[in-house]
């Protein structure tokens, strides 16, 4: 088969391919579609009662402490590094 039919034939499955996908979503997934679109709205339409936040407040300290932990391991662990960084660094010279 030369190139050209090779490539005739790739057209014609492509475009057939996206005609049925055309009408596969037309047909069935658009209407599905609508119809869960409807319901979705009309439940954003209803009320809601909301007994806590939805958002909880932040623990600030809790926050800083924990992150104050972590600065002081990442300095542990740098410092346990230097002598290797420092000989890896005279060996890429």
């Amino acid at each position: 088969m030369s190139p050209q039919e090779q490539a005739m034939r790739r057209t014609i499955v492509g475009s057939f391919a996206a005609g049925v996908s055309a009408v596969v979503f037309f047909g069935l997934i658009a209407p599905l579609a609508m119809q869960s679109g409807l319901t979705v709205r009309d439940a954003f339409a209803s009320t809601m009662e909301q007994s806590q936040p939805v958002i909880q407040p932040l623990d600030v300290e809790a926050i800083e402490a924990r992150l104050a932990d972590a600065d002081r391991a990442m300095n542990a662990m740098r410092a346990s590094t230097d002598d290797e960084m420092a000989m890896l660094e005279r060996l890429s010279r």
